[in-house]
């Protein structure tokens, strides 16, 4: 086994074992594509994933992420943003959500890390739950657009939202899934057919959804994974055409095709080349409304609600996370926000160089593509991905500095009974 794709190392200390916090962080992650939709659960599920990431810290069980200066200006920042977006907003107003910035961004990083190092079993565990969950919201996308309402959604302007209760989250969530997929295909050696169907239907629900945004933000994700991993390359293009040739026989000889927006339809809405209004047209006038109000007041927010984010038709916030961050919070959690989009830009770039890490660097660029286009801003569905790969890049700099391990750059990992890959921990769950 080739050591460049090892991101899962054994913890530092400790025997192999599933750990309390390691089941819930599993059962936050299977419930997370269908988060916003718990009804009551939901304030359940968010108190509870919030909640661990605070008592991490209280109990000082945290660990050292990469970049950590990049993370401590990201908590610092959502901290100022909640004392100076006052141009619309209020410090009582802006609590609520400057608070689950600071502890995604300033807290979130260093918890999980702290999990990878000390459960082998961490990653592996949240990986396939949120796979699974994922699976089950693009089935109940795939049964939407073919006409049935699931959990009371069904298709808006022929689009599913699946249990992710909007098209864009469940298409971005889908292209995780089919990441994880991939990188699953290209290691395991049984229960590959188990693996394809999970990628086909992900595949199915991201179609069905006709994000576009998440289509190209996914699209890039798995071609930096790719070139990751491309000492793998023939058994990656085997695979990905493979993915094709079903993909168009289900499309080709059934009615999934017709039911479905295709990319193609929605390039030609998007673009204003249709009779109803260009999706670009409304994401550049956010754009416009939010740049005039940072000229206005570059230096403190509007404030952190979101309420105090809608722009020029007073419903549509700022689809592009440096953009709102900078026209809601000021110019700290902008430079928070730039300072972790360069961070992922670097971690993808050296991944890419030392083909290493191509899953969690896939799924970091794919995340961050979509913020850029998307209404990001602190959802917590959508930074936990992000910050579980963050994690675990970590976790492999830091067992790689430990160890003493020769490095050509980075981190490079070498077969051992130390040490073990995103193959050994991701793969064995489903029966490598």
């Amino acid at each position: 086994m080739r050591s460049a794709d090892r991101i899962m190392p054994k913890p530092l200390v400790g025997p192999r074992r599933w750990t309390f916090i390691t089941a819930i962080w599993t059962c936050i992650a299977l419930l997370l594509p269908a988060y916003r939709i718990l009804g009551s659960l939901k304030i359940v599920w968010f108190a509870t994933a919030l909640g661990l990431i605070v008592l991490s810290f209280a109990l000082g069980k945290v660990g050292r992420p990469l970049y950590p200066v990049v993370w401590c200006v990201a908590g610092y920042g959502a901290l100022i943003a909640v004392v100076t977006a006052t141009v619309e907003g209020t410090v009582t107003e802006n609590l609520f959500t400057g608070a689950q910035l600071f502890i995604l961004l300033g807290l979130g990083v260093f918890a999980l890390t702290a999990n990878v190092r000390d459960d082998s079993n961490f990653l592996r565990s949240v990986t396939i739950a949120f796979l699974i969950g994922q699976t089950i919201s693009s089935l109940a996308g795939i049964a939407q657009v073919a006409g049935s309402s699931v959990a009371g959604f069904s298709t808006t302007q022929g689009r599913a939202p699946g249990l992710a209760a909007h098209p864009n989250v469940l298409g971005m969530l889908s292209c995780l899934a089919i990441l994880i997929c991939v990188h699953l295909l290209v290691h395991i050696r049984r229960r590959r057919l188990i693996v394809t169907v999970f990628a086909l239907v992900n595949l199915g629900g991201l179609l069905a959804t006709g994000s576009l945004s998440s289509l190209f933000a996914g699209a890039l994700g798995i071609l930096i994974a790719a070139i990751c991993m491309r000492d793998n390359i023939k058994h990656l293009i085997k695979i990905i055409a493979g993915i094709a040739v079903v993909s168009w026989l289900v499309l080709t000889f059934t009615d999934f095709a017709d039911s479905v927006r295709t990319p193609a339809d929605r390039y030609m809405q998007v673009t204003g080349q249709t009779a109803a209004e260009s999706t670009w047209a409304i994401r550049e006038r956010t754009y416009s409304f939010a740049w005039t109000a940072i000229k206005e007041h570059p230096f403190v927010g509007n404030g952190l609600a979101a309420e105090h984010g809608v722009t020029f038709d007073g419903v549509t916030v700022t689809h592009n996370i440096f953009l709102r961050a900078w026209f809601q919070g000021g110019i700290m959690l902008a430079i928070a926000v730039a300072l972790i989009v360069a961070g992922v830009i670097i971690v993808a770039f050296l991944s890419m160089i030392r083909q290493e890490n191509g899953l969690a660097a896939g799924v970091l660029v794919t995340v961050m593509g979509f913020a850029l286009t998307s209404a990001f801003f602190e959802q917590p569905d959508y930074w936990l991905p992000a910050l579980v790969a963050w994690a675990a890049i970590s976790q492999a700099a830091n067992r790689a500095e430990t160890d003493s391990q020769p490095r050509h750059g980075d981190v490079r990992f070498h077969s051992s009974t130390d040490t073990v890959s995103s193959t050994d921990t991701v793969a064995t769950s489903v029966g490598a």
